[in-house]
């Protein structure tokens, strides 16, 4: 059976529409409109991209390209980045320059693959976050494409050049067959750990947080599928041993989400609990991307919250989303209105606030939780979540916990090329309430707490044992 190739990790965002600018519940308008992305580096996409071809699992013969096709698809693509970049001087590029460069070589291109790495190169070269293109085979429309309904049931980071199994799903296929947190990962059917690590270190310099989430979106084309897909799992134990299990996807809690048809389907995870700590009840969120199917319970999980004695959000994983509904939900945290940030676009500004939800869903009066309130995070951390927590910090509402995060923060939209693929493309960047820009910096935690492995082995989740601490030493 075709494997897709993997898609870069999209956290695809609507943002700053005006139904966001007053107090109500979400609805599906604030989905609508401007757009973000989190991506790998353009150039290590198409490195595993040429990788995987190479494999049993082969590409069918490439689709063949028109130089009239590729030209259109070229020129549309580049125009729109000109007429919509919110920096004129495009972050240092001679735009025009890279057009007489790059435009004869879209000409020659006979695949729609070979026009694919083409404009990958165009976009690389701004070295901002939230340009890609979307495969067409990758959208809603097409059978079958970017089905993630199913899991091996672990998640993963690369820490030393390591990748670090650091958590397993409840019941999950990992689970059930005895993988332990601080396993290493070292193949996943086709994928070979280090053989993808050392291309990627070839195909482009990068730092370690970026290499990490690269990687990790890799990882995760082959931990993620559809259900009853089979891999076979090389790792080493906490002792290093080497152990081989053969994995079958099982469905994941999930909710598939289409936002349009230019974006990927989204499958959506949320989870909340009460962890009970010396005396204290402190409530615990988590969820996947900020998309409409969240809301609604993670709304309803701070109602039951409201009462426990701290809060951690963890954002660990969590990609991005709706950045406008960042407002609605940090409006549970304040009595007042305030300013999360604000996006700074080409000709206009827009202001991030939060909204105070005074009002419950069955519409009784409430006060914003006023408790202490965690928010963990690391380099998987992006987009629309970057914005949450880096305004909640910059407002001194949040303490946070973790590693630095993606530092990808740009509004982008789509846009469809006369090829068919999606053009995703930034109009704006963003500032905290504290000047603080987070386009390639990243929110820095208040409190770092790296990733060990001899925490994993021992089961223990420093980020979560960090916050959990240090809402218990505070006094609601």
């Amino acid at each position: 059976m075709r494997r897709r190739r993997p898609l870069p990790q999209l956290a695809l965002a609507a943002l700053l529409l005006a139904a966001c600018q007053q107090p109500h519940q979400c609805n599906t308008s604030c989905e609508a409109g401007l757009f973000s992305s989190l991506d790998p580096p353009a150039a290590l996409v198409e490195a595993e991209a040429r990788a995987q071809s190479s494999i049993a699992e082969r590409e069918p013969v490439a689709e063949a390209l028109s130089s009239a096709e590729a030209l259109a698809a070229f020129d549309q693509a580049w125009q729109t980045i000109h007429d919509t970049h919110f920096d004129p001087s495009f972050n240092g590029v001679d735009w025009n320059a890279l057009q007489t460069e790059l435009r004869p070589r879209a000409e020659a291109a006979r695949t729609r693959e070979e026009l694919r790495a083409i404009l990958a190169d165009m976009l690389g070269r701004l070295g901002q976050s939230h340009f890609a293109v979307i495969p067409s085979d990758a959208l809603p429309e097409a059978p079958g494409a970017h089905d993630q309904s199913g899991g091996l049931g672990f998640d993963v980071r690369l820490r030393e050049g390591r990748l670090l199994v650091t958590s397993l799903e409840p019941g999950g296929a990992a689970s059930a067959a005895g993988v332990k947190p601080g396993w290493c990962v070292r193949r996943i059917g086709s994928f070979d750990v280090d053989e993808s690590l050392a291309r990627m270190r070839e195909a482009e310099q990068l730092g370690k947080r970026r290499l990490a989430f690269a990687l990790w979106t890799a990882a995760l084309g082959h931990i993620l599928g559809p259900v009853g897909g089979r891999e076979t799992v090389a790792f080493l134990d906490g002792e290093d041993h080497s152990v081989e299990l053969a994995l079958a996807r099982r469905a994941r809690d999930v909710t598939a989400h289409e936002v349009g048809p230019t974006l990927p389907t989204f499958y959506l995870a949320f989870h909340s609990d009460v962890i009970a700590r010396g005396g204290k009840k402190i409530g615990f969120l988590s969820f996947s991307n900020w998309f409409l199917p969240v809301m609604k319970p993670l709304d309803a999980a701070v109602e039951r919250l409201r009462a426990c004695d701290g809060m951690v959000i963890d954002l660990r994983g969590n990609t991005g989303g709706a950045a406008a509904m960042t407002m609605g939900i940090a409006g549970h945290f304040f009595g007042e209105s305030k300013k999360l940030g604000v996006m700074l676009m080409r000709d206009s500004t827009f202001n991030i606030l939060a909204i105070p939800r005074r009002v419950n869903a069955a519409g009784e009066l409430v006060e914003p939780f006023a408790g202490p309130l965690a928010i963990l995070v690391d380099e998987t951390t992006g987009s629309a979540s970057e914005v949450f927590a880096g305004g909640m910090q910059a407002l001194g509402r949040a303490r946070t916990f973790g590693e630095t995060t993606a530092g990808a923060v740009l509004p982008a939209m789509t846009t469809r090329l006369p090829n068919g693929d999606t053009l995703l493309h930034a109009l704006g960047d963003f500032e905290t309430s504290t000047g603080v820009r987070l386009e390639g910096r990243g929110v820095i935690p208040d409190q770092s707490v790296p990733l060990a492995r001899t925490d994993l082995l021992a089961g223990r989740d420093a980020k979560l044992e960090a916050a959990l601490e240090w809402i218990g030493a505070r006094s609601r």
